[in-house]
């Protein structure tokens, strides 16, 4: 086999040189690809057939019109002529988000059934364009990244047929900017990372112990108050860990900066699943309203330390905090247009629901009128069907909007939970810890299960992603279990689940970035690259189509894309 790379610069930056019957530099790797001898080359002026689709493809085509313009300067007209430099066909046979992909030396075609698919086929051609393309940047801007960089002014596409569908419809990514908050154009930042690689949900983590993001009109105090902590543990790759020493805050979002967020995504087919945690790790919004806590009159401070789990949780036996919750919902849902909505539902603990009168009114009421199963008077878990309870409150209110309600495994793994509850809910499954025995029990519900294993084969790529002595500070060990090889073996779908009834609730993966560690975009980057491709792979190829060398050999040669679009990376599993 033909070496494909160049080394054009001391810190593993690679041009791509194609041999077409060889490597072509696409990830994830599609369902199917063949490649040919040869190359097509983009004339200066060149014409798409999109103008019979409706109107919603054509968008896609003029984006991508505009994007080669961008980069390029080679200019399009858009028409409706049946022949062209790049014709568009619509095939209602194919799968959503699936397409069809042939390039030859002569034009390009490109057939999809939905305007996802399209917008699909036209990432893989910029990817597999020079990497100034997909960057977003023209080569005079490439140069001045990178000096070495060189490219011909009408870029070459490889000769290749390609038909592609995701294996998963959920390929996610969540950060947590609870615990530290990331800026409007950071976020726009790691939006564009995973629409390099085909990934489709952001999954928001707005609430923390550790500080309140999402502006609600209707409790003010709620970021006056909840976001802004008196002190706030830091970790960057320079300094390490370090306490600020003043108050971090107040950090949030204004309802018009999620709007933002949310029409920059839908321009890359990403959905923004908003996430407030709820009726634990929330702290921050008792700190702004200790009304709604079991314990009134207790002392309730945001959050300081990143880590933890703290037994002070919203009071679920009070209809007026119940209500809140379902205020903050209806703010939640009046900016996301999405699908989804996370209600959280992790480690809450029920010590709160204890000694609190309220609550232990409503479970009894609730035993006598059979909405609950009587756990036992000498049950230890005997208030954890108050949690399901509460989540089938929130669900109701959440279906009345026609929107789903997303969890997190502890609401059918934690000891007590009331399964039938959870079952009525229809809520999909976040499975982390125990993640299989919760995808288990999900997919057992009849409810869809997305897999976010915290270990082994960590798809927390938020953990020290080498055990060497020269990396920075971050969770975890980085030993085997959190490396890129085990990240990417790691199969969603355990060999075990055989049963097609049991399968299709497997809905996907996703790639979680908690930040107790991390409070810097650079090392956030740092973190989840290359990592973020192997979890992006994972969801999108079939799983026959894995192959570790593969992916090192694609990983290294989009070094250049990351040094382009400034961003960090681990070299640990780089090509030599």
């Amino acid at each position: 086999m033909k070496k494909a790379l160049l080394i054009i610069t001391s810190l593993f930056s690679l041009v791509l040189t194609i041999n077409a019957s060889q490597f072509v530099n696409l990830t994830p790797m599609p369902k199917h690809i063949t490649m040919a001898e040869g190359a097509y080359k983009l004339p200066e002026s060149y014409s798409i057939n999109a103008k019979h689709l409706p109107d919603s493809i054509c968008v896609e085509a003029e984006k991508f019109v505009q994007a080669i313009l961008k980069t390029t300067g080679c200019k399009a007209r858009i028409t409706s002529k049946k022949k062209a430099d790049i014709e568009m066909y619509l095939d209602t046979n194919l799968p959503n988000e699936g397409y069809k992909l042939s390039v030859t030396k002569k034009k390009i075609q490109i057939s999809a059934s939905t305007t996802s698919g399209f917008f699909y086929a036209f990432q893989t051609i910029k990817k597999i364009m020079p990497a100034h393309v997909m960057a977003g940047l023209n080569p005079e801007q490439a140069q001045a990244i990178i000096p070495t960089f060189q490219t011909d002014k009408r870029p070459t596409i490889p000769c290749v047929e390609i038909y592609d569908e995701p294996r998963f419809w959920y390929r996610g990514f969540m950060l947590d900017c609870g615990r530290h908050f990331f800026t409007v154009d950071e976020i726009k930042h790691i939006l564009d990372g995973m629409a390099m690689y085909k990934m489709n949900y952001f999954h928001w983590h707005l609430t923390e112990d550790q500080g309140w993001r999402f502006e609600v009109k209707k409790y003010p105090r709620l970021t006056s108050i909840g976001s802004v902590a008196s002190d706030c543990r830091m970790n960057d790759m320079e300094k390490g860990y370090y306490w600020l020493g003043k108050p971090y805050g107040p950090f949030f979002y204004t309802q018009e900066d999620c709007r933002e967020i949310v029409e920059y995504a839908r321009n890359l087919h990403i959905e923004v699943i908003p996430e407030i945690d709820m009726p634990g790790h929330i702290i921050a919004a008792l700190a702004a309203y200790p009304e709604f806590s079991c314990t009134p009159e207790g002392e309730h401070k945001v959050q300081t330390y990143q880590g933890g789990v703290w037994a002070d949780v919203l009071n679920v036996g009070d209809p007026k905090a119940v209500q809140f919750a379902r205020d903050v919902l209806t703010e939640v849902m009046d900016v996301f247009p999405g699908k989804f909505v996370h209600i959280g539902g992790d480690e809450c603990p029920t010590s709160a629901w204890e000694k609190n009168k309220l609550c232990q009114v409503q479970l009894e009421n609730l035993i006598k009128e059979g909405k609950i199963k009587d756990p036992g008077k000498d049950n230890k878990h005997r208030f954890r069907p108050l949690q399901s309870h509460f989540i089938v409150e929130m669900n109701n209110h959440i279906k009345a909007r026609g929107k789903q309600m997303i969890l997190w495994n502890e609401s059918v793994t934690a000891a007590g939970a009331d399964l039938e509850l959870i079952k009525s809910t229809g809520a999909t499954i976040f499975c982390w810890n125990p993640c299989q025995q919760g995808a288990a029990i999900a997919s057992s519900l009849g409810l869809d299960a997305v897999i976010t294993e915290w270990g082994p084969g960590c798809y927390y790529i938020n953990r020290k992603q080498h055990d060497g002595a020269e990396e920075p500070g971050a969770a975890g060990s980085g030993g085997k279990n959190d490396q890129l090889p085990a990240v990417y073996a790691y199969k969603p779908i355990p060999d075990k689940v055989t049963d097609p009834a049991l399968r299709k609730h497997y809905a996907g993966v996703q790639a979680t970035f908690w930040t107790e560690h991390v409070s810097d975009i650079r090392y956030c980057d740092y973190l989840a690259f290359p990592r973020l491709l192997a979890v992006a792979e994972s969801a999108w190829s079939p799983e026959e189509k894995k192959d570790l060398e593969s992916l090192r050999k694609r990983f290294t040669a989009d070094t250049l894309l990351f040094d382009l679009t400034g961003r960090l990376y681990g070299k640990h599993y780089l090509l030599k």
